[in-house]
């Protein structure tokens, strides 16, 4: 049954589907369980080689009284998260949308309509909903982010990880993307939330928050790109931090948010030295001449880095010293034991500096 074309709803659910034949019916089921909201659902089949649309079509025939509000639309060919998103955001006619991921799922059926009655109660732009990583060792609740757009926005940019790099399970009002032309990012499959959400925030007017675990974002899915990190996901990472220090560096505030992007930097370096990759391979992309660490705490934890880096070149065997393959995960078990003593001792001297740097480094941002 198709849509009813002439009807605006509230709110429009915006589902990617790719390769979770195991997963989408949870996820379909506990969409169309939601009451008490005008929702319309949205999946994007990107060209998936499994039989997930066939699994969620029986999950519809489970829910007739939804068919109306459900499309189903689909790529030709394999595109990527990014093009599909888009492709969902171009479709949707609610006045707010939100993103769910086809093997994740809400876990109260509820959750849609409460985040829909704080888009209404506070009129912000975009409303961030609580959640709780799942795994096969349980479920860990993760709380929203104080509803402060300066802070959400700081935390995003300096990748401190005290705010997610997540779209799923915030309404998002749409008007965000159309107006300002925020869309995601052609060919990026890992760190593309980051990209995004810096850039929404940015154009936000007003946050606003319901800390509840309304979503269950799963952590098992193997093949998941967040369960494979090699130096393709490293490589990636870099590029979006790339798109989003260019996205800033066209504002006319960005001297206000530079401290924020460059720590942001030095992090992400960070983030790929504790994965057994090289920051240096990345060095050209990630610094420019214009991305000097600010100020005596920056360039402290610019310089621990630069210590343990060369630690890591200088005493791995001669048979490691290559650039990681795509994927080579760089498993610390298989360097020397003079490394090991030179890592560790750089590692524990580095902590040291950051817990005696962290009040500083947040004072050096306005």
């Amino acid at each position: 049954m198709e849509a009813n074309p002439r009807h605006v709803p509230d709110l429009s659910v915006l589902v990617p589907v790719y390769g979770v034949e195991r997963y989408i019916a949870d996820c379909a089921r506990s969409l169309f369980a939601q009451r008490d909201v005008d929702a319309e659902f949205v999946f994007v089949d990107d060209a998936s080689p499994d039989g997930s649309v066939d699994r969620l079509r029986e999950v519809m025939a489970e829910y007739p009284a939804v068919g109306e509000r459900v499309r189903i639309l689909r790529h030709a060919h394999n595109r990527g998260v990014g093009a599909a998103r888009r492709t969902a955001i171009e479709a949707a006619r609610g006045t707010y949308i939100c993103f769910v991921d086809s093997d994740d799922a809400l876990s109260d059926d509820r959750a849609l309509a409460q985040l829909s009655e704080e888009a209404r109660r506070t009129d912000a732009d975009l409303i961030f909903g609580g959640y709780c990583e799942v795994s096969p060792a349980g479920r860990r609740r993760i709380h929203t982010p104080r509803p402060d757009r300066d802070r959400v926005l700081r935390s995003l940019l300096r990748q401190d990880y005290r705010t997610s790099n997540r779209l799923w399970g915030i309404l998002i009002r749409r008007a965000l993307h159309t107006r300002y032309g925020v869309w995601p990012a052609a060919g990026l499959n890992f760190a593309e939330d980051y990209v995004l959400l810096s850039q929404l925030v940015y154009r936000a007017a007003r946050i606003a928050a319901v800390d509840r675990p309304f979503y269950a974002y799963r952590t098992a899915n193997a093949g998941s790109c967040m369960n494979t990190l090699t130096r393709r996901s490293a490589d990636a990472y870099v590029e979006a931090n790339r798109v989003v220090t260019d996205f800033f560096r066209a504002q006319p505030d960005f001297e206000r948010w530079r401290p924020a992007l460059t720590l942001g930097k030095l992090n992400v370096a960070k983030w790929i030295l504790m994965r057994g990759f090289s920051p240096s391979d990345y060095r050209t992309r990630l610094f420019t001449s214009d991305d000097a660490p600010i100020g005596l705490a920056q360039r402290l934890y610019a310089a621990a880095l630069r210590t343990e880096r060369l630690a890591c070149r200088w005493c791995v065997p001669s048979r490691r010293r290559s650039t990681p393959s795509e994927n080579e995960t760089g498993d610390l078990s298989q360097r020397s034991p003079v490394f090991h003593a030179i890592s560790d001792r750089c590692q524990r001297h580095a902590s040291r500096m950051r817990r005696a740097m962290a009040p500083s480094t947040l004072r050096a941002s306005p």
